[in-house]
């Protein structure tokens, strides 16, 4: 329809919406409203005032449906009015709220709460409205013999959405009426009916986030004096709902309740114990809003407040359950319960009590909750809470009333979360390799000891698991799933650890796995989550312990996880196919063998699990014929078969192995869906020790099966790409001499497009393909290939892109290729391989090309003896003559990578005096080579090198600092015991040495390389060197401290065999980074760096004193005066700051501790230290903050968002800073840097804010008038930073809200505010 037919369309439908048939006026209405939402009819000036009398007069309609459509037509209307008309109908619905019909007052009030939600929060009319609306709405609620509560509920909408069009202006009357508002709901508090007193909390609740200081504080005390007049008279009605108003005031505003803490907090401990069981409910609960919204002002109370919670968990003053503690003793017959002492089923029936007047279990549930706020924030008391909360919970597992039992539950779940997330990953002690199976045992092994919350936890658990298995056995599937979570993440934070306990939990497993309870046949017993959450349990405690634990338990657990494993539902069926992965490493275990260097499996422990065996190979085959089974299910169906043919593949009907399930697993190979999952098991079947003794014969179908997986390397799909090049490998290296010859051309042709991959994953796997090749196929047409078309392509990829083999595995899998072409190709492909390294090497070669093809022709060089003394020759001829400084660049780092491998100092026993006179050449990239190749040389022959070394630096002169650095290479290199232990006799001269070096040189860069050799030289005898290095800490030389802190700084980055280091050092770290606060600014930048790396690289060594460390790190964050001077420069004065790179350096500091520490950082404190960093002078360090404070809105969001109004004047000075008019293009650059960072950083706060006030609600969500003003100013159509901030947004929401951070080992913290 067209716009021309509107007037006329609209009309017909007024004229309708006025007809005596109720009919005509519902189909009327409903047609104004499609229209209207279709755009089909424009609400102009002629016609929207007509719309509006026709719609409000049908309110009062007498049919209650034209009534009902006509409240549902103003969203539309709303939404294409100008202000007179909107406030007609706002007048009107005000009106209608005050008439006697509770009808009409219930489509008023729904009127009325329509518009409010339909108008735009920003838009102009809003506020207009607003201050019409609101005196209309007091008024009422003045005048009003029965209070609405309708008009409350309109009020606290109106207050939530429109609060901050009342903030104070020149030009509103807000003020005003923010308090009269207030004056109004204050005196409902008092009110007799209980629903109108919770409304109208919600209403202050919504009214306090934009009232100003002084308001806040008049309405405190008025709170504070109502309690205390209540307190007189007993009267506990009136003091639940004052209790639940303070509550509400701690969600909507935080930092200002904090202030009046002092006078709000010994009433709520002081009404707790009134014998009042919903007064105490309350006051539980506000309590646990202070705990989570004020954290530093809360911090002093903490121990009573947990002590409360304590005591009222176990309030049960109509029930009587006996000695809780003595009924919770474990003795030592009963820890090693077994599947024979299952618990009494019929227990909970003895448990069971009902009183419906009761209602002390509110009182329980709200001390429980308070707990899990404490733990949540404050994993700094862990070790306390673990003592003292953990057993308290674990006495109330037995809670009588559901509810509360899921919470306690609950509550102790998050106790033991907070235990791995505080204590840190597991690590376990065990001799030579893991098996296979990686069976771990959770009592072994654990770092720190006992006395760490982990151990704490630990001497907890008999204690534990005998009061969670009754709770297992419950009539309750919601308490069995609750229970069998906390199981599961018991087990995983421990790592095991219940070696003694399995059999209390089997009876358990066993009963809720099964589909009908015994007691009551024709009821059901579990539900899907339940079996789920019973099949994930399973698998962790198979992971996670050794497997003899279950070998007697196996008659019990095998059966029902079988019968999963045929359910109907894909999920159960899923995860039943999950455990039985764990399961046959369980029945069959694998161990090994230290003599023989390799894995070998176990005979069974009985012959039952043959049987077992079997069940398990035919259900996962049935599930593996079926066509139309889930893909998730069939992808199981093959880890499983998998698993089964390489742990048990002897064992299986050898025939139905090689003609069913080959053939099976090869069809699967050829499917899209399931090729992946089948590439990655066939290397399983592979790498199995029983492919090793024939106990799998792959032979038969090997060939079939490399061509096809071969051909998957034309694939896109980078995962298949990644397991077919590892599957190769594995299945040429160990049947390559049954593929036939012809195989290898045309997997060469497919491999050569991967070897110039730029995927650092990718690329090291192909070139390990390529020497399992060159290994099996040495054919002419391979090698042929390989020559002319394969090594060309490599050499091209080390000098145009030598980032991707420069390190670890691809520099691996390089120097791996050069080894097997020259071990397999003789001494001609010797010469065409050095040849062609060299060929591309010139002044454009990159220092990292030259150093890789350094070490590809030491590579060549070492593998082949009979061409290595002439090559040793040449390169020392161009290291002395080549005219290309390239050259002769090249053959320093080439003799030096050779040197280091192979002793030199017999046929070239003057090769050290030709390096020291390179010392002396003019270039400086020379001088390094040549200190390079010293070192390393002298590490093939330390006896005959040393001397001269030792001549050189007592000397002194120019050549000591490049003397310094070959012994630097020397000391770095020891990395294997044979050099090691040659070291050792020149250890105590070197350390010596140092340090009379050290106090004697002014240059910073000899004084680091001293430092880099003292702390790798320390590594050698931490017993002695690391107590050295601390009393040289202690010393009165400032050189010598800021050294000795230095030096421990490079151990830092030392993370293979240093565990015994790490314990020595452990106890000393802080007599080291105390140098903070040193008083010579060097030690302190020093010690701030060492800091840093700490942080970074070893966090554990820090944690523990982390509060001794964290005030003097933000004492560093402080601008120091003192060190800012003035230096005039010509004409010019110019302001430097030597406080700056100690300041930047505290920060850098800061935002690592954020990755590594944060479960031990008190979050409000930090975030203060934050704000202040905004306010830095120093652009950089401002960058910096907005960093951290991007990172903590995703780890802490809700801390972040109570500091919004805080951040917000120094982000705003930021953004709308602009540069000095003669600012040069460089100023400029960093200007626009600068204000981007804060446009990022004022956005990602904008989410935060939008993302907690949501999360929060309307009744309890936050508002920030500073940050909200802040927005309006950034974001508006008058913004001079509009356009950044749209650009900021895209970037934002496009993922680039925060710089990367490198992954940690550990468990995801959880958002401790």
């Amino acid at each position: 329809m067209s716009n021309q037919d509107g007037p006329y369309l609209m009309a017909g439908l007024l004229e309708k919406m006025k007809s005596n048939d109720a009919d005509f006026r519902y189909m009327a209405t409903a047609d104004l409203m499609t229209n209207l939402e279709k755009g089909n009819i424009t609400l102009d000036e002629s016609n929207a005032h007509k719309v509006v009398v026709a719609v409000t007069k049908l309110l009062e309609d007498k049919n209650g449906e034209v009534q009902n459509l006509a409240v549902k037509c103003l969203a539309p209307i709303v939404k294409r009015i100008h202000e007179p008309y909107l406030q007609e109908i706002v007048d009107q619905l005000c009106k209608l709220l005050l008439d006697k019909s509770e009808a009409l007052r219930d489509i008023a009030s729904i009127g009325l709460k329509t518009v409010i939600v339909e108008i735009p929060s920003q838009s102009p009319v809003a506020g207009k409205i607003v201050f019409r609306l609101i005196p209309k709405l007091v008024e009422q609620l003045k005048n009003t013999q029965q209070i609405q509560m309708d008009t409350i509920d309109i009020l606290s909408e109106v207050l939530s959405r429109f609060g901050s069009q009342l903030v104070p202006t020149e030009t509103t009357s807000g003020p005003a009426l923010q308090k009269a508002i207030q004056d109004t709901l204050l005196p409902l508090l008092d009110h007799q009916r209980f629903a109108v007193r919770k409304r109208t909390t919600v209403a202050i609740g919504s009214l306090v986030q934009h009232t100003s200081d002084a308001l806040f504080d008049a309405l405190m005390a008025r709170v504070v004096r109502e309690l205390k007049e209540k307190e007189k008279v007993r009267d506990y009605d009136k003091l639940r709902t004052l209790i639940g108003c303070v509550a509400v005031l701690s969600r909507s505003s935080a930092e200002r309740l904090g202030t009046h803490l002092d006078q709000v907090l010994p009433l709520v401990l002081k009404y707790a114990g009134f014998e009042d069981d919903e007064l105490r409910e309350n006051c539980l609960n506000a309590l646990e809003s202070f705990v989570l919204r004020l954290p530093t002002e809360i911090t002093p109370h903490i121990s009573t407040i947990v002590s409360l919670a304590l005591g009222y968990i176990k309030y049960d003053p109509n029930y009587d359950a006996g000695d809780e503690d003595e009924s919770m003793e474990v003795d030592d017959e009963e820890e090693g319960m077994d599947e024979d002492d299952e618990p009494d089923e019929e227990e909970d029936d003895e448990d069971d009590y009902s009183d419906d007047d009761d209602v002390s279990w509110k009182v329980r549930r709200a001390s429980s909750k308070l707990l899990a706020s404490v733990i949540d924030t404050r994993p700094e008391l862990l070790v306390d809470l673990l003592n003292t909360v953990a057993p308290a919970l674990t006495a109330r597992f037995q809670e009588r009333e559901e509810s509360v039992r899921v919470d306690v539950l609950g509550t102790f779940i998050a106790l033991v979360r907070q235990t791995g997330s505080v204590a840190g990953p597991q690590k376990t002690a065990r001799g030579g390799k893991e098996p296979m199976n990686k069976k771990r045992k959770g009592a072994n092994g654990v770092v720190g000891g006992d006395g760490g919350p982990k151990g704490i936890l630990r001497q907890q658990v008999p204690r534990i698991c005998k009061a969670l298995s009754k709770q297992l056995n419950s009539k309750s599937v919601q308490t069995r799933q609750t229970g069998f979570t906390l199981l599961r993440e018991l087990v995983n934070v421990l790592d095991g650890g219940l070696e003694n306990h399995i059999g209390l939990f089997v009876p358990a497993i066993e009963n809720s796995l099964s589909n009908t309870n015994l007691a009551h046949p024709n009821k059901a017993n579990t539900n899907t989550n339940l079996k789920i959450e019973v099949l994930d349990v399973i698998r962790v405690l198979f992971v996670t312990h050794e497997p003899e634990i279950f070998h007697k338990h196996l008659a019990r657990l095998v059966p029902p996880v079988v019968a999963s494993a045929k359910d109907k539902f894909y999920k159960i069926t899923s995860e039943a196919l999950n455990v039985f992965v764990e399961l046959i490493k369980v029945i069959r275990p694998f161990q090994y063998n230290e003599d023989a260097q390799r894995y070998e499996p176990l005979p069974l422990a009985s012959p039952e699990f043959g049987g077992y065996l079997q069940q398990i190979y035919e259900t996962t085959l049935a599930r593996l014929k079926t066509s139309d089974a889930d893909l998730e299910v069939k992808e199981r169906s093959i880890a499983a078969l998998g698993t089964l043919l390489s742990q048990v593949g002897d064992l299986l009907p050898r025939e139905q192995v090689q003609t069913v399930v080959f053939p099976l697993l090869a069809d699967r190979l050829k499917n899209e869906l399931t090729r992946l999952t089948t590439v990655r098991i066939l290397k399983t079947i592979a790498e199995s020790p029983l492919a090793e003794t024939n106990g799998i014969d792959l032979t038969a179908v090997v060939k079939d099966l490399v061509e096809e997986i071969a051909s998957y390397l034309r694939k896109s799909q980078r995962p298949l790409r990644v397991a077919v090049l590892q599957t190769l490998d594995t299945l040429l290296t160990r049947y390559g001499r049954h593929v036939d010859a012809a195989v290898y051309p045309q997997m060469l042709t497919d491999l050569k497009p991967l070897l110039a991959d730029s995927d650092l994953h990718i690329l090291p796997l192909a070139m390990n393909v390529l020497c399992v090749i060159v290994f099996m196929g040495q054919s002419t047409e391979v090698m042929g290939t390989i020559r002319k078309e394969i090594l060309p392509q490599i050499v091209d990829l080390v000098i145009d892109a030598p980032h991707l083999v420069g390190a670890g595995s691809g520099l691996e899998s390089l120097l791996r290729v050069w080894e097997y072409m020259v071990r397999f190709g003789g001494a001609q492909i010797y010469s065409e391989c050095v040849d062609l390294l060299l060929k591309h090497i010139n002044s454009q070669s990159t220092k990292q090309a030259n150093s890789i093809v350094a070490k590809s022709i030491a590579t060549l060089c070492v593998t082949s003896e009979q061409n290595r003394q002439a090559t040793v020759a040449n390169f020392i001829e161009r290291a002395q003559n080549a005219s290309p400084e390239s050259m002769k660049y090249l053959s320093l780092l080439t003799l030096g990578e050779i040197g280091r491998k192979v002793d030199l100092s017999k046929q070239n026993p003057h090769l050290d005096g030709i390096l020291f006179e390179l010392f002396s050449s003019p270039s400086e990239e020379i001088k390094q080579a040549a200190a390079f190749a010293l070192g390393n040389v002298a590490l093939g022959n330390l006896d005959h090198y040393m001397k001269s070394i030792f001549d050189v630096v007592k000397t002194g002169g120019q050549k000591r600092y490049l003397t310094l650095v070959a012994i630097r290479e020397i000391i770095v290199s020891s990395r294997d015991p044979a050099s090691f232990a040659a070291l050792q006799p020149f250890t105590h001269q070197f350390w010596e040495m140092f340090f009379e070096i050290a106090e004697g040189n002014q240059e910073e860069a000899t004084r680091n390389v001293i430092a880099e050799c003292l702390g790798k030289l320390s590594l050698s005898n931490p017993y002695q060197y690391v107590a050295d290095l601390k009393q040289r800490a202690k010393s009165d030389s400032p050189v010598a401290r800021g050294t000795a802190v230095t030096a421990v700084r490079y151990t830092f980055t030392e993370h293979t065999d240093v565990e015994e280091y790490d314990g020595v050092l452990a106890p000393m770290i802080m007599d080291f980074l105390r140098a903070v606060k040193d008083k010579d600014l060097n030690v302190r930048k020093v010690a701030l760096a060492t800091l840093n790396s700490a942080a970074h690289n070893k966090p554990q060594l820090i944690r523990e004193s982390l509060h001794e460390i964290l005030p003097l790190l933000y004492e560093e964050t402080e601008v120091n005066h003192s060190l800012i001077r003035m230096v005039e420069m010509g004409p010019f004065k110019h302001q430097v700051d030597d406080g700056l790179e100690a300041r930047k350096t505290a920060y850098e500091c800061m935002y690592t501790m954020l990755e590594s520490c944060l479960s031990r950082i008190q979050i409000s404190e930090f975030l203060d230290r934050v704000v202040q960093g905004l306010n830095d002078p120093a652009a950089e360090i401002k960058t910096l903050n907005h960093l951290m404070l991007q990172r903590l809105c995703q780890l802490t969001p809700s801390a972040v968002a109570k500091k919004l109004n805080a951040a917000a004047t120094p982000l705003k000075a930021t953004l709308m800073a602009k540069p000095k008019q003669n600012a040069v293009k460089q100023e400029m650059e960093k200007n626009n840097d600068l204000v981007r960072s804060a446009a990022r950083t004022v956005y990602v706060l904008m989410k935060v804010a939008a993302e907690v006030n949501g999360a929060a609600g309307a009744a309890t969500s936050v508002a920030h008038p500073n940050f909200d003003q802040l927005v309006k100013e950034a974001t508006g159509p008058q913004s001079s930073v509009g356009d950044i901030m749209t650009e900021v947004q895209k970037e934002v929401d496009a993922g680039g809200s925060v710089a990367p951070v490198a992954p940690t080992n550990g468990p995801v913290p959880m958002d401790v505010s």
